[in-house]
């Protein structure tokens, strides 16, 4: 019994002298081993674990399209004027006849104007503070610039035509083969000044 105990004893004493001074290592795996073992291992898929959705109370409020227009801050009044509708103030004869359609020529913002010019009529010379421009509805306008009237220097502009009068440029009509109506259309204050030159003799 004593002599089985210290056999055992032997043992353990000389493995544990061998296991300490190196004598007993592990297998050697080189390099190449361990990346064949690594490649025959299956792979795992790595998935990032999926974020919770979050659904705000308050969610931001959409952006107008490039296509929508803000609403104006300034009304305008709806108008609705049929031909028979427009008349032109009483005038001595041969004078220009002009009525307002929309606004007011002598307040500041938009205005439309429509003016009959008798047969005949010569309109001295004369500038507006405001440039405007003017459509020819019916008649031939002939129309001309300068600070003299010169018959000579005027072109036909017949209905449908469309020009600009900008504004503190001398200007003229003359309504030589019939009543002429011209549209005026332009941003106030409005006024008209005559061009006081020799030889302007014709009605404004």
């Amino acid at each position: 019994m004593r002599r089985t105990s210290f056999l055992v004893a032997v043992c353990v004493a000389v493995m544990s002298v061998m296991l300490f001074s190196g004598q007993v290592r592990r297998p050697y795996t080189s390099p190449q081993q361990l990346q064949q073992q690594q490649q025959a291992q299956p792979q795992q898929e790595q998935f990032l674990p999926p974020r919770p959705t979050t659904i705000s109370s308050n969610p931001a409020p959409a952006m107008p399209s490039k296509t929508e227009i803000a609403p104006s801050t300034t009304e305008m009044p709806s108008l609705f004027w049929l031909p028979e509708d427009i008349q032109f103030p009483e005038m001595p004869p041969g004078a220009s006849r002009t009525t307002t359609l929309f606004g007011d020529p002598r307040a500041e913002g938009l205005y439309v104007t429509r003016t009959l010019i008798p047969h005949g009529t010569k309109t001295i010379p004369h500038t507006h503070p405001d440039s405007r421009t003017v459509t020819v509805l019916s008649g031939l306008c002939y129309y001309g610039r300068g600070e003299v009237f010169d018959e000579g220097r005027v072109t036909p502009m017949p209905p449908g035509s469309f020009f600009s009068e900008p504004a503190g440029i001398p200007h003229y009509i003359w309504a030589k083969d019939g009543d002429v109506i011209v549209q005026t259309t332009a941003i106030g204050p409005s006024g008209t000044q005559i061009v006081p030159a020799k030889g302007n003799s014709v009605r404004p």
